[in-house]
């Protein structure tokens, strides 16, 4: 929970009288991650597929295999351990510059939740950040190790009173050229691992609203980017008795009549999810406009566009804040 300055500047200095009459708050936390689930998000088609190498980094370098959270009275220590190792590249972006013409860094974050305060944790090539919502501080040299394939930070919570409550952690490599009026995606890469898997959601499953008997039909799926645990199997049934395991498949109906389709979606760890739509079939004309896509098809296409374009700034711009 977030606070303003003025309650959490009062509430440290009624811990600092209060702290020898509570009880030291402990905890010692793991969580752990498969390997080999390190995913390239495509923010053109939010699609998300499995990397396990890439011609500019060492995937095994961002694919989590475990993280502890660890607490000792005011004090809290957090590691994350990969595959590879480590890696130092790139730099954290000023939040108050933006005197770059590219990106290209690999960056680990912890999200700690406490009974009081969510705290973010950054690190990016020998620096990093402790926020609680409220203030930022830098870390020092002393605050951060990395041995190896393991990164360990420690940093002061707010209050002695704070209890555990959840730990994620991330890893991402970034690289995108800048240097032009408009961000170059041509180049851009985004390749990130997250424990533990956020529940595995579909974000659309759609297809034209109304078609014709014959007609090529084009049915499209996507998934929220990191949620679940991919891999991917995919599952279309049509209605009509008929199914297809693409992801974006097209199909034809053999009679007139209304449908119901369902897009199902399983992950690696065996969890599904469903999403359903509607399409009405008739013997000839198909209500598709010129162009051969509905008023709904393009209704949501010209949505999705302004999603893609807005979803880009925002990432530009929580990357040039941090």
């Amino acid at each position: 929970m977030k606070h303003n300055k003025l309650w959490l500047v009062t509430m440290i200095v009624c811990s600092l009288f209060l702290i020898a009459t509570f009880s030291v708050q402990a905890a010692d936390v793991t969580i752990t991650d498969i390997i080999d689930d390190v995913s390239s998000i495509d923010y053109a088609t939010s699609g998300t597929t499995v990397v396990t190498s890439h011609k500019d980094i060492d995937v095994k370098n961002l694919d989590i295999i475990k993280a502890t959270y660890t607490q000792q009275a005011t004090q809290a220590t957090v590691t994350l351990q990969v595959r590879g190792s480590i890696e130092d590249r790139g730099k954290m972006i000023d939040q108050n510059s933006m005197d770059f013409d590219a990106l290209n860094f690999v960056e680990y974050d912890f999200q700690v939740t406490t009974s009081e305060q969510d705290y973010t944790i950054n690190y990016a090539n020998q620096t990093g950040q402790v926020s609680n919502g409220v203030d930022t501080r830098n870390l020092t040299s002393a605050d951060f190790t990395v041995i190896g394939d393991t990164l360990t930070i420690i940093y002061t919570l707010t209050s002695p009173t704070e209890v555990y409550e959840n730990l994620s952690v991330t890893s991402m490599f970034v690289k995108m050229n800048l240097s032009g009026s408009e961000p170059d995606l041509t180049d851009f890469v985004y390749l990130s691992d997250i424990a533990p898997n956020p529940t595995l959601e579909i974000m659309e499953a759609y297809a034209q609203n109304v078609g014709s008997i014959g007609e090529n039909i084009q049915f499209n799926g996507s998934i929220i980017p990191l949620t679940g645990q991919p891999p991917y199997q995919y599952h279309w049934n049509f209605g009509d008795q008929k199914t297809s395991t693409e992801l974006n498949p097209t199909h034809a109906y053999t009679k007139e009549g209304e449908y119901t389709f369902t897009f199902t979606v399983t992950d690696q760890a065996g969890d599904t999810a469903s999403q359903t739509g509607n399409i009405t079939i008739s013997s000839e004309g198909g209500g598709s406009n010129g162009s051969g896509l509905s008023n709904q098809m393009i209704l949501f296409l010209a949505i999705l566009a302004i999603v893609i374009v807005v979803g880009i700034v925002i990432i530009i711009w929580i990357i040039r804040r941090r």
